[in-house]
């Protein structure tokens, strides 16, 4: 796999979906591997008009995780709303989720041309179907850490039909349990404003700071100077308060 496509797939978070043009709507969760634990986490994205949806859940439109009969509602903890087309809701289960059960996600009231979004593409079936996952025995309480410090790698701009992907990628190395996400608090240092968004970490332990063609967390204004601080949570929501030190760098632009 290319870098170039690697990016992509990063920057729309989470999906492992990249769009050859810009879709009008997107739904999309982690963890992405089908398998969590007893007291995991969900973390929901919407794209571009799918963004209301994330907005309004438990309101507008009730989510929940359903197996076998087993109703489990999910309570949004956190909303974060990205600088490019994207919204991202922090899920918990109101209960602890049965070991064996095979759980699908299910929101109400979705508008008969939305419901196509709670659907995934198994590559391996070769066959669209349901966001779920399979609930593995235990719990997991261990926070995660940062095995060293996050360090800045380089910026990178693409420029594609639709629009530019433009990232600032560092390093980040941790050791948890389950699946890590890593929270990042980006600051313009000309305005003061601030923007917070859960991201992934790649294969090759990098984290990137930006938007791909078509969405993302984090935007950029030419000839600005930025500074960005880490945290840890892993999908279980164990949380590290410590936060990395601040990172300073020049817009990729």
């Amino acid at each position: 796999m290319t870098k170039t496509i690697l990016n992509l797939i990063i920057a729309i978070l989470f999906t492992g979906q990249a769009f050859a043009k810009c879709a009008s709507s997107a739904i999309w969760t982690y963890p992405e591997n089908g398998v969590i634990k007893q007291n995991s986490w969900i973390i929901i994205h919407g794209y571009a008009s799918s963004q209301e949806i994330i907005k309004s859940l438990n309101k507008d439109y009730p989510i929940y995780l359903e197996g076998d009969g087993h109703k489990v509602k999910l309570v949004v903890k956190n909303t974060y709303k990205g600088l490019f087309r994207l919204t991202q809701a922090i899920l918990v289960p109101s209960e602890k989720l049965i070991t064996g059960k095979t759980y699908i996600l299910k929101i109400d009231n979705l508008k008969e041309d939305q419901k196509s979004n709670l659907s995934k593409w198994n590559s391996k079936l070769r066959k669209e179907e349901p966001i779920q996952w399979k609930v593995e025995n235990g719990i997991d309480s261990e926070k995660p850490r940062f095995i060293n410090q996050p360090e800045f790698v380089d910026t990178n701009v693409e420029v594609y039909g639709c629009g530019p992907e433009i990232s600032a990628d560092f390093t980040i190395k941790t050791q948890d349990e389950s699946q890590v996400l890593v929270k990042a608090e980006l600051v313009d240092l000309k305005t003061g404003e601030s923007n917070t968004f859960f991201l992934t970490i790649d294969e090759n332990e990098i984290v990137s700071v930006g938007h791909g063609m078509c969405s993302g967390a984090f935007s950029f204004r030419d000839s600005r100077k930025y500074k960005v601080r880490f945290s840890l949570m892993d999908i279980c929501g164990n949380q590290n308060s410590e936060s990395s030190k601040w990172l300073t760098f020049d817009s990729p632009y």
